[in-house]
């Protein structure tokens, strides 16, 4: 192992717990495409996080205990990169870890044998699962478009259109940088009640077909609108996609 593959590797416990930043966590997704120790590393890491979320029973708070500790706590918080998600969406997460670990450690199939449509749908649900297990959903938290789009600019070949929907019930959280196969790629993160929505954005490689496909209770809409590809993962069903699609479609027309 050289220098350079050891310290990429010391980084693995950074990467999975969401401290590194977006260039750093980019360099080290291309370190594990071709690390197979850091492959079986977060795999094990993402099994063993299922089985504490789901297998041992926190106590629960008293009210009063709640109150004391907010109370005891600064007012002035930095804002942070972190969504906290309700419980149950949680153990939903931690219910797909599994499906999430035999992904990722297939990593290098994507990377290697990139185009099937199959592979790219896996390739990005492992990416969402990632993120919202680490708790790394957001690099740059805004709901203000201005904000969010020129934060990607330099860093993917794709400059993604931006929209608040806010006032359509899918209010704008931020971005991140994700690799989920061979190219980092601006990735959108939305609201959707109490889901997350994280939509990936391609250049768009002639009309792709608008359709929804459910991988272990989770849904994924894949639509194309002006020379863009976009791919909406999220627990949300179908339907709430579909109204999440038509209410950026809507907004999108809208700009100048």
């Amino acid at each position: 192992m050289t220098p350079a593959t050891l310290i990429a590797c010391e980084s693995l416990e950074a990467y999975v717990d969401g401290e590194l930043s977006a260039a750093e966590s980019a360099a080290f997704d291309k370190h594990m495409v071709g690390c197979a120790t850091c492959q079986q590393q977060i795999e094990r890491q993402l099994l063993l996080r299922t089985r504490l979320r789901t297998d041992l029973a926190g106590p629960t708070a008293s009210d009063a205990l709640r109150r004391r500790i907010l109370s005891s706590l600064p007012q002035d918080q930095p804002e942070s990169n972190v969504v906290n998600l309700p419980r149950r969406q949680w153990l939903a997460m931690a219910a797909a870890a599994s499906v999430a670990a035999i992904l990722a450690s297939s990593t290098t199939l994507y990377v290697v044998h990139p185009g099937s449509e199959d592979e790219w749908q896996q390739a990005i649900l492992t990416s969402h699962l990632r993120a919202t297990l680490s708790g790394h959903v957001i690099d740059v938290a805004s709901s203000d478009r201005h904000t969010v789009k020129p934060w990607f600019g330099g860093k993917t070949r794709v400059a993604p259109i931006v929209l608040n929907l806010a006032d359509a019930g899918y209010p704008l959280l931020g971005g991140r940088l994700d690799i989920p196969q061979e190219d980092a790629l601006p990735v959108l993160v939305y609201k959707a009640g109490p889901h997350l929505v994280s939509v990936f954005v391609r250049a768009a490689d002639g009309t792709t077909q608008t359709a929804i496909k459910k991988i272990n209770g989770f849904s994924i809409l894949s639509w194309s609108d002006n020379g863009l590809a976009y791919s909406a993962v999220s627990d949300a069903d179908g339907a709430e996609l579909e109204g999440f699609q038509r209410a950026f479609i809507a907004a999108r027309q809208k700009l100048p």
